[in-house]
């Protein structure tokens, strides 16, 4: 695989961690004291490619505390259900690259 399947790869990875996270903030939306997470995508994918493996993301999972409400409870429901959408478009259109290219990579080996 080349470093840019590599790469994909790691991202895709990174996106389906992400999809945890954000679908944890959503069902926690009304859970008094829990405050929403989301990872660092950059450095998610920077530290899997480095070989530090599957810990990565949670390294890269960060805390983020906004608009806390009176129930110590930070998440805002439209923005995570916008984070849920636009991290499964960015997934969707990552694996159809990644299928192209070991399509491509596939015809050129000859198989």
């Amino acid at each position: 695989m080349g470093p840019a399947q590599q790469l994909m790869a790691a991202a895709l990875e990174v996106r389906s961690e992400r999809a945890k996270l954000l679908a944890q903030n959503v069902a926690n939306a009304d859970t008094p004291g829990y405050l929403a997470r989301d990872i660092n995508f950059q450095s998610a994918v920077d530290a899997m490619l480095s070989q530090e493996g599957a810990q990565s993301a949670d390294a890269a999972t960060t805390v983020v505390a906004q608009n806390m409400r009176f129930d110590r409870n930070d998440v805002d429901l439209n923005q995570q259900l916008a984070k849920v959408d636009d991290n499964a478009l960015t997934y969707v259109a990552t694996l159809k690259l990644y299928g192209d290219s070991m399509g491509r990579l596939m015809t050129a080996m000859g198989s």
